[in-house]
């Protein structure tokens, strides 16, 4: 009997969730009530109570559970590992495990993302990886040797990370989470111009 209801409570929380995603592809997430979601997911209110607070408590969830999905892939990521697999032209297996993840979660990217979704996601996400960049010993040793201020390089690097992940949600997920995770790596290693063949490689 556990196992039935462990199951029920599961499938209702995948309705609750692809309930959600819809209502945010009609209307501003932060005008979706708790009686929108009930009634299109023809559930009671009660129903929903057991697994969220409200709305925004919903959304809180949903953003924290990607972020700590990725947050254990990067807590073992190496910088100095991305070189290896940049000099043979291959994707480095952390970053196709991220967008991996994303792929996992896609419905919610797409609509936290969306017109009508959240921004504060593209926020939370750019200070959740500039702390685990300073966290990263490896960075932290080259950025105090370098002659950019480690704030600006962080910045840069967050930003152009976040606007390549932005573009391939938004271009539907075009590319594979290899042919995305091998682009990234070329993209941290070599910077724009290397990879895209405008400087050649010293």
């Amino acid at each position: 009997m556990p196992r039935k209801t462990d199951r029920r409570q599961i499938r209702t929380n995948q309705l609750l969730r692809k309930t959600l995603f819809e209502l945010m592809q009609e209307k501003s997430v932060n005008a979706i009530t708790v009686t929108d979601i009930t009634s299109r997911a023809d559930i009671n209110r009660g129903t929903f109570y057991l697994h969220y607070r409200d709305v925004p408590d919903m959304l809180e969830k949903l953003k924290e559970e990607v972020i700590a999905e990725i947050r254990s892939i990067v807590l073992e990521i190496d910088p100095r590992d991305t070189r290896i697999y940049a000099e043979k032209g291959e994707p480095y297996p952390p970053s196709i495990q991220i967008f991996e993840v994303l792929i996992k979660h896609g419905d919610f990217i797409k609509a936290v993302l969306g017109p009508n979704g959240d921004m504060s996601f593209v926020r939370q996400f750019r200070q959740f990886m500039t702390e685990n960049m300073y966290d990263k010993q490896a960075f932290r040793m080259a950025a105090q040797n370098s002659r950019i201020p480690s704030d600006y390089l962080i910045a840069y690097m967050t930003s152009a990370n976040i606007g390549l992940v932005i573009h391939w949600i938004e271009s539907g997920m075009n590319l594979s989470a290899e042919e995305m995770g091998a682009l990234m790596t070329q993209l941290i290693n070599y910077g724009p111009l290397i990879t895209s063949g405008i400087v050649s490689k010293a």
